[in-house]
């Protein structure tokens, strides 16, 4: 397995051997190492000290399911620390078989002009993207694909990238080569719209095959892992109603995102429940699908294609975070409005969960009402026109609410929170919180614990677990919702891995993995000059009483502190 190196400044590209400690280590885990030892925590993220990092996990390419997610990664531009934004899609699997385990991104074009990075086997070209600027993500990843063929997968960025705008992320294609799949988080586009690099083809047809594979011990491994996902009750849930079946558990314990995080219950949350979406799913027909896979060979097929009343495909897919922020927290109880709203922020590359948090502040503010989503859409098209609106959205939510002067601002580390109200799922306000990545929502999610979820208690070690096993299965390339079915059985894991790598490791490697990560991130963020404050939920989530349950943050900045002492 090859690290390869893309110098924008010169154009020259380098391979590097892994080193045999690093052949179990990926995605997220890799990115802090990296960014450890060769970015400087203090630089400007949009300046060309800062790099871009693209890593899968070890388990890429061989047909393990759910094993399949990417990690992208650098410095972030919205919350000032670094970060890891994760998605589904071809680009993880399409590495492995190159015999890649990293891509980076080093320094930035010099010249006024802009470039696609073209990736074949032992070969990178630079192909000008000037003719590309301006479009968003659907109509370049169609005329890439009509250029060069269907053998690529793309990353690619949109018009809130290119624009440098802080709420924007990297479009990658799906298996049905639509760029849907959204490595969202943390402003990644703008890192790589400041590079000049619009998009990054990769060849899927990559020949690589250089593992120490016990075959025989391979295949009844993976077998076995393959039947405890198949027998896990929580994926049923997922692969018959997606993500949105959330919907319906956050509307029961009064954590529902509603206009601008002033409410936990929606009015309208049945229309937008996993249940509602699948039956319109099902009586519309036509191109729409109840469950598709966003990797090769997952057997979890949470992801979905939402058609239109005529059958026709508005967006895929259409998922819960989605649906809270863009639906419940601004009113919208039309999934078809949301659906189309999802597929603008696909398009422009804005993260639907920081647009969200933006409208709704700017709905508090006066500017929109709630509930409107036809002038949320005219806002949104203000992004490619540069208009000031757009520009305030494609900056997110922290600097919207400065701006506006409104005090309800749900973010931490300056991004915003996901589709869970923190004082009605503590554990996930722990995260928020703590995560070096900020208030985000697969850093370490809490809602489906067994546990009451209005009470302080145990709520810090709660979340502390989370968070170290979901940065272990980011470093893996593993996909978060496997927890549910592999959380009890660290042995698996770790069996595929000796038996692809020729190892010994022990269960304890999972943990220890998670640990080491979050460490080097943790230090990352205290260079960057990131502290104690920075761990805090804003204070209006202790001074408003949530309803309809009146709750009210309440767990302690000490017990924050002291969640990662030992590491």
């Amino acid at each position: 397995m090859k690290l390869l190196r893309i110098n924008l400044n010169n154009k020259d590209t380098n391979y590097q051997k892994i080193s045999e400690k690093f052949l179990t280590i990926g995605g997220r885990g890799l990115i802090a190492i990296l960014m450890n030892e060769e970015v400087r925590a203090q630089c400007y993220p949009l300046g060309p000290e800062n790099k871009l990092i693209i890593s899968n996990g070890p388990l890429a390419g061989l047909g393990i399911s759910s094993a399949g997610r990417i990690s992208i990664g650098a410095k972030s531009p919205l919350t000032g620390g670094i970060k890891e934004s994760n998605s589904g899609g071809t680009f993880a699997d399409s590495m492995a078989k190159m015999g890649l385990r990293a891509i980076i991104l080093e320094g930035m074009v010099k010249e006024d002009k802009w470039y696609f990075l073209k990736i074949d086997e032992e070969k990178v070209e630079f192909i000008s993207a000037d003719d590309y600027i301006g479009l968003g993500n659907y109509a370049t990843a169609k005329k890439l694909f009509k250029r060069f063929g269907n053998k690529y997968s793309l990353i690619t960025i949109g018009q809130a990238g290119e624009q440098k705008l802080i709420n924007s992320g990297l479009a990658l294609t799906d298996l049905h080569n639509r760029p849907g799949r959204m490595a969202a988080r943390g402003g990644l586009g703008a890192v790589m719209g400041s590079k000049k690099i619009k998009g990054i083809l990769l060849n899927k047809k990559g020949t690589y095959k250089n593992y120490k594979t016990d075959s025989e011990k391979f295949e009844a491994v993976r077998k076995a892992y393959h039947k405890i996902i198949n027998e896990c009750e929580r994926i049923k849930v997922l692969a018959e109603y997606g993500t949105a079946s959330t919907v319906m558990d956050a509307q029961r314990v009064g954590a529902l995102p509603t206009f601008n995080f002033s409410r936990g219950q929606f009015d309208g949350a049945e229309n937008l429940s996993g249940e509602n979406i699948y039956n319109l799913i099902k009586e519309r027909g036509g191109e729409g699908k109840n469950t598709e896979a966003c990797m090769s060979g997952c057997l979890i097929r949470c992801s979905n294609v939402f058609p239109d009343k005529k059958g026709k495909e508005i967006v895929a897919p259409l998922e819960y975070e989605t649906l809270g922020l863009i639906g419940s927290n601004l009113g919208i109880s039309d999934p078809d409005e949301v659906a189309k709203i999802n597929y603008i922020c696909n398009d422009y590359g804005l993260d639907t969960i920081e647009t969200g948090g933006a409208l709704g502040v700017m709905a508090e503010a006066g500017l929109v009402k709630f509930g409107d989503a036809k002038e949320f859409i005219n806002i949104l098209k203000e992004v490619p026109k540069n208009k000031w609106r757009g520009r305030m959205v494609g900056m997110g939510t922290g600097i919207t609410a400065k701006f506006l002067n409104v005090r309800r601002s749900p973010v931490v580390k300056n991004q915003c929170m996901s589709a869970y109200d923190p004082r009605a799922v503590k554990g996930t306000g722990v995260t928020y919180a703590t995560s070096p990545m900020g208030a985000d929502h697969t850093a370490g999610l809490t809602i489906f614990m067994p546990i009451d979820h209005h009470n302080k208690k145990d709520q810090v070690k709660i979340s502390r677990l989370m968070q170290i096993s979901r940065a272990a299965y980011d470093s893996l390339g593993l996909c978060v919702f496997l927890m549910a079915a592999t959380a009890s059985h660290p042995d698996i894991i770790v069996a595929l891995l000796n038996s692809l790598y020729g190892l010994e490791l022990k269960p304890e490697y999972i943990n220890e993995l998670g640990k080491l990560t979050i460490s080097l991130e943790k230090k990352y963020n205290k260079d960057a000059r990131m502290g104690k404050n920075d761990d805090r939920i804003p204070e209006f989530f202790k001074e408003e009483t949530l309803p309809p349950f009146d709750l009210t943050w309440d767990i302690e900045d000490k017990e924050l502190d002291e969640i990662f002492l030992d590491l």
